[in-house]
């Protein structure tokens, strides 16, 4: 079965933006015997290479492993901001191997101000490649990652696009269930009752041949499942791709769980259908 990482991050309700995270999840991910933990760079307390590295023996201590280091992108911020993030892509680069992390994860940048849909994508385009020449040199993979939130790329369309456009050896593809345009927990708190539009399912349809990791969004969990994403929907078209790759779950609540609570049951849910 796909090897399952829990997203550090989805402890934020509990621990907020800290490296107990990381600590919570890799317990986590050890008493329910899945793969290990994926992380994001605002959960490190440094980059310096002794922390790294008892971070490391401290995760790998439990029995699980690392998956891939993210990088969180201000999606409110003009495309000039991405100087500044291309430093700490950067620095993320040179720190990830004291952890054991051979991939980090990217997204693309909001369509914000006076910019163009056309002038932010050719941006994110070239952040995209200079990240991945970078990257290549030192043998870390880059992974795209859809985004909505009025970012770019966030259709299928655009995903396409920005893989076929790009010229990297480095450059990989994460697709997030939950973030392409079309759901409703890629903006606002919503509620139970709303769904996922259609060419959110287009979409996932779309790339999922061309994914490397899924990146399955949760949002709500009563008795483990989600009311907004329809997964046994999302889990036959990722078997039909014949998607064999890692599976990431991320919890972001709009409800009244906590995340302690609602991973454990998330992961049930999600291998009850990968197991179906």
């Amino acid at each position: 079965m796909n090897p399952i990482y829990l997203q550090a991050l989805s402890f934020h309700d509990i621990y907020g933006n800290s490296d107990d995270c990381i600590h919570a999840a890799a317990d986590m991910a050890a008493e329910l015997g899945i793969a290990g933990v994926d992380i994001e760079d605002r959960l490190l307390t440094s980059y310096e290479p002794t922390y790294l590295q008892e971070l490391a023996h401290s995760v790998e201590s439990r029995g699980v492993t690392f998956g891939y280091a993210g990088v969180i992108v201000p999606f409110k911020e003009p495309a000039s901001s991405i100087t500044d993030e291309l430093d700490r892509a950067r620095a993320l680069i040179d720190a990830v191997p004291h952890l054991g992390i051979s991939a980090i994860r990217l997204p693309g940048n909001g369509v914000v101000n006076d910019q163009t849909l056309e002038f932010t994508f050719g941006e994110v385009r070239k952040k995209f490649q200079t990240i991945c020449d970078y990257a290549a040199e030192a043998n870390i993979k880059v992974f795209l990652h859809n985004h909505n939130h009025g970012s770019t790329p966030s259709t299928g369309v655009q995903v396409l696009k920005m893989l076929d456009e790009i010229d990297s050896p480095a450059l990989a593809y994460v697709l997030d269930t939950g973030q392409f345009q079309g759901s409703p927990g890629s903006s606002g708190p919503g509620s139970p009752t709303n769904v996922a539009e259609e060419q959110l399912y287009e979409s996932i349809e779309m790339c999922a041949p061309r994914a490397d990791i899924v990146r399955t969004k949760f949002y709500f969990a009563n008795a483990g499942d989600e009311q907004w994403l329809d997964y046994p929907r999302i889990v036959r078209i990722v078997k039909n791709a014949q998607f064999d790759g890692p599976i990431s779950i991320v919890y972001e609540p709009r409800g009244n769980v906590l995340s302690k609570d609602a991973l454990p049951a998330a992961v049930k849910y999600l291998t009850t259908l990968l197991n179906q």
